[in-house]
């Protein structure tokens, strides 16, 4: 394999990379055309999800792309798009050398593509920097293995490892630089996912604020009983999807919800009265919701943990205490606690921020 084989597919996953989280429920795919080791054309999964990165880089090439190289982060799609699948357009094309970095998980394509190139006398390498397109695309490769959505929480926490005093009082815990990074984290997912006890207390909007501008993501939320105020900040001015999962079928609020534009699932209540969150990350997934962050309390954490459905943890922890009567991050547990491989961690200021993937 020589240099600039792996230049160029570094050079595919870094023009992916750029684009990460516009692209959901769709995996972000990176894709370098090249003849005589010169880049001809590049393309990457568009906002919609269609056009496929290797369709717009053919477009791209043109002619050119007769006898070229493709180095693409993801295998080419076998199923039908507008123009036909991307591999039909590769062979259309002319291309006669692909790198392709991991074997797409869909049953849709998992190595029929590769099968069929090869059968039309494409030479064919794949593996190079397939780490980088699983860590990347993590998201699409766990929700496809799980069929539920990739799970992340987001917390802040005091040195004593609480999220509020007493009296539920928490504004700012973390500092402003931590704040930021948060909303970054936001950026890059497709929903996040609260209660409405977190409604209640908080009034969030839950928008990502960013550079002076200011975005809106899908929302849902977890409310049995449907408790959430109808002047709550994030039903007044809904720009995305806004889903509410219930069991109170009889409210009279769900025609209100409905009419303010907020999608209402009625769910059973279990045997504790409650509601089964494997059944409702189900529903989610089939929602073509792939990647969530849970932004919500103590007690849902703990749920979450206690269900196995915590895929990655984003904690921002503060320089001081709150005291024993503070309200605790997770129920008679400490974060130490949790089956977890610590991914990053770094020091903003006077907070430390932990990025954790959960051993599930």
């Amino acid at each position: 394999m020589t240099l600039n084989h792996l230049k160029l597919i570094n050079e595919a996953h870094k023009i992916a990379k750029k684009n990460f989280g516009k692209t959901f429920p769709n995996p972000v795919v990176g894709c370098i055309i090249a003849k005589k080791n010169t880049i001809i054309s590049r393309g990457v999964t568009s906002n919609s999800g269609r056009p496929h990165a290797e369709e717009i880089a053919i477009k791209k090439a043109g002619k050119r792309a007769k006898g070229s190289t493709m180095y693409v982060t993801l295998e080419p799609c076998f199923h039908n798009s507008s123009n036909g699948s991307c591999t039909d357009q590769i062979l259309r094309a002319g291309i006669k050398k692909i790198y392709i970095s991991s074997v797409d998980p869909d049953i849709r394509t998992k190595n029929k593509s590769i099968k069929k190139l090869k059968d039309n006398k494409v030479f064919v390498i794949e593996g190079l920097e397939s780490e980088k397109t699983y860590l990347l695309n993590k998201f699409f490769f766990t929700s496809l293995k799980k069929q539920r959505p990739f799970i992340k929480v987001k917390m802040a926490i005091s040195s004593d490892e609480k999220i509020a005093w007493h009296n539920y009082q928490s504004k700012w815990i973390s500092n402003s630089k931590s704040r930021k990074l948060a909303h970054i984290i936001r950026s890059k997912s497709q929903a996040i996912l609260t209660t409405a006890k977190t409604i209640i207390k908080d009034d969030p909007r839950f928008t990502i604020r960013l550079q002076g501008k200011i975005d809106h993501l899908n929302i849902i939320i977890i409310d049995n009983f449907l408790k959430i105020p109808i002047k709550s900040k994030i039903l007044q001015d809904i720009k995305k999807r806004i889903i509410i999962f219930t069991s109170n079928k009889k409210s009279k609020k769900i025609i209100k919800l409905q009419n303010l534009g907020c999608e209402v699932i009625l769910i059973k209540k279990n045997k504790l009265g409650n509601l089964n969150l494997n059944t409702i990350v189900k529903k989610i997934y089939n929602l073509k919701i792939s990647d969530v962050l849970v932004e919500a309390g103590g007690i849902f954490f703990s749920s979450l943990v206690k269900s196995n459905l915590i895929d990655e943890l984003h904690i921002f922890q503060s320089n001081f205490s709150i005291g024993k009567k503070g309200i605790p991050v997770l129920i008679d547990k400490k974060i130490h606690d949790l089956k977890t491989n610590l991914l990053e961690k770094r020091k903003i200021d006077n907070n430390y921020y932990y990025k954790y993937n959960f051993f599930n």
